[in-house]
């Protein structure tokens, strides 16, 4: 299972999936609920108080309904929408990368399951020049098979 959660090309299929989910629910007007996995890759705009940010738990419900969810887009690999927070409803741009998403729920039922969210977010290293020099296929002929 640790091999598939962390394969690239699997990430990329299942979010690609969410991606086409989400913009379907969005144009066809199907408000719908996200579990989110806290640890990163989510972000406000502003910035909510700290007592808001403290109440947040490791995964956190997001529904998107009402105004909510007519403020909300897909832009690349990001989930975009407005929400109100706290007593005093502090508003808040939300983006949150699709690969922190958990679940996609319809009412209290589960419609989509990311096993992948759990991972680790891959931290683009650059390479060394060794892998950049290896990794052209004009020099496969300095290499033993």
């Amino acid at each position: 299972m640790e091999q598939l959660i962390n394969n690239k090309k699997y990430r990329e299929l299942v979010i690609k999936h969410m991606k086409e989910q989400l913009i379907l629910f969005l144009q066809n007007s199907i408000e719908f609920s996200i579990v989110v996995h806290m640890d990163e890759g989510v972000d406000f705009n502003p910035s909510l108080p700290e007592e808001i940010i403290s109440q947040f738990r490791e995964y956190t419900i997001f529904t998107l309904a009402g105004y909510t969810f007519k403020s909300a887009f897909v832009e690349n690999n990001t989930l975009i929408f407005e929400a109100g927070f706290g007593p005093d409803n502090i508003g808040a741009m939300v983006y949150v990368d699709l690969d922190r998403i958990l679940q996609i729920m319809l009412g209290d039922t589960p419609i989509f399951i990311n096993i992948t969210a759990t991972a680790k977010k891959e931290i683009n290293q650059p390479k060394n020049s060794f892998e950049i020099f290896a990794s052209k296929n004009r020099n496969k002929k300095f290499f033993k098979k």
